[in-house]
């Protein structure tokens, strides 16, 4: 059965208490059975030379085992915790492997770590099917409703555009950035004005209206400014109500 550290280190350290005990049996015999001192002497020397000498040789041993044996020992956990430092959570982790060759004291370290991966694992996998399906719900009430929206990020690449929009306004697109793009008249001096306005301030705008001629109506704009968790802005939401009337003409 392969020893673990601690109880290698123990025997060590139970070998030397060992020689220091036979050091002092040794010394205590050679004291009630002499006959001449300078034989005692030399004895003691002797004695103490080698047990010491001895126990100088294990110290030696501990003293340089012990650094070799916590370094390699923790070069595996401390790639693993490397790799999750990094955001890499699908680690195997073959703790059958280990098992047969690491200790058990270090052994409950990794024990530990794939637990918490697999409880990591768990939980993301959980967020991304919770995210997943709030941003499918989100989609469809978006594609539901008779009114357009446009969604976009601080740099002014569109990230989101309902149907409602890309139907009256097929020149708008996902992927698009605003701020680079040249569109058609009603498009560039009324909706990517207002939108300029909002990057720029960094803050909603009060809702404005614009003619258009093809719908022969007023369209309303109206926006929200989308702050992440620290109250920076994130993200810019357009809104366009009474684009109703162009689905009707076309269903006529």
């Amino acid at each position: 059965m392969k020893s673990s550290f601690t109880g290698k280190i123990r025997i060590l350290v139970i070998l030397i208490f060992i020689i220091t005990l036979v050091q002092v049996g040794i010394i205590f015999h050679l004291l009630n059975g002499f006959t001449d001192v300078q034989s005692l002497k030399i004895d003691i020397q002797n004695t103490l030379f080698i047990t010491v000498f001895i126990q100088f040789i294990i110290v030696v041993i501990i003293l340089f085992y012990v650094p070799v044996f916590l370094h390699k020992a923790f070069a595996e956990v401390h790639n693993i915790l490397k790799d999750i430092s990094q955001g890499i959570y699908s680690i195997d982790i073959d703790l059958d492997v280990y098992k047969r060759t690491m200790d058990k004291e270090f052994l409950g370290i990794l024990e530990s770590i794939d637990e918490m991966l697999k409880s990591v694992l768990t939980f993301d996998r959980l967020k991304k099917d919770k995210i997943v399906e709030h941003h499918n719900r989100i989609l469809a009430i978006l594609n539901l409703t008779q009114d357009g929206f446009i969604a976009l990020d601080m740099k002014g690449n569109i990230v989101y555009i309902n149907d409602t929009v890309m139907e009256v306004f097929p020149s708008i697109t996902e992927r698009l950035n605003v701020i680079d793009t040249n569109f058609p008249p009603e498009v560039e001096n009324n909706i990517k004005k207002y939108i300029l306005h909002i990057l720029k301030s960094k803050t909603k705008q009060q809702p404005q209206q614009f003619y258009m001629p093809s719908l022969k109506k007023h369209i309303s704009l109206n926006s929200a400014v989308i702050r992440d968790a620290n109250g920076q802005p994130a993200g810019v939401v357009v809104s366009l109500s009474n684009l109703e009337k162009k689905k009707k003409e076309e269903s006529e």
